[in-house]
């Protein structure tokens, strides 16, 4: 015998979900703030996540990954010049119409705000998916001979890991847009 179909919309909860621990963060997002953001009832929600929250918070991950990182690794991989899709990448933290500007990077807020291991372990391995994709983007433009630098592409990868990282938390306390694009720009100089 089948279920009840579902009343609502996976993927517009998940996201609404998302919202919800982007401005909240893991700890402090209730049990009601997610209930009432992704329009679902208590029995819909344990039937979708068995795993509650821990679950969901996952599923997120996965998402955010699958929704912002994978589109700049596609831009990456298809650009002529990927430095340039780098720096695009970089100032949408400067800009608070973006989710990155408004709440930073999901996985860096994740590695600060949540206790749970597994989740933590999850956060990080997004961040050197992030890292690779930086170094792979760093090789190709050496290789067109267009980074003129000696700093090796995977240490490069690690300055705007650390850089992307950094920013997530200096945003929150710089309020001037063209002040935290001069910051990224002198940052991004490494890479000219």
């Amino acid at each position: 015998m089948a279920g009840r179909p579902r009343i609502y919309n996976a993927d517009q909860a998940l996201d609404q979900a998302i919202e919800v621990f982007w401005q909240k963060g893991y700890e402090n997002a209730s049990s009601d703030d997610l209930l009432k953001a992704m329009g679902i009832g208590k029995g819909s929600f344990y039937l979708a996540y068995k795993g509650g929250k821990q679950e969901l918070f996952q599923k997120s991950l996965d998402r955010v990954m699958d929704h912002h990182i994978k589109a700049f690794k596609d831009k990456i991989e298809l650009s002529e010049h990927p430095l340039e899709e780098i720096r695009v990448f970089f100032y949408e933290m400067a800009d608070p119409e973006t989710n990155l500007g408004k709440y930073g990077c999901y996985f860096a807020n994740a590695l600060i705000q949540v206790s749970d291991k597994d989740l933590k372990c999850s956060a990080e391995k997004q961040l050197r998916t992030l890292k690779d994709i930086f170094v792979k983007a760093l090789e190709k433009e050496k290789m067109q001979g267009n980074l003129k630098t000696a700093v090796t592409p995977d240490l490069l990868g690690l300055h705007l890991l650390n850089l992307w990282s950094g920013l997530n938390v200096t945003r929150n306390t710089v309020n001037d847009k063209s002040e935290l694009k001069m910051l990224i720009e002198m940052n991004l100089r490494c890479i000219q």
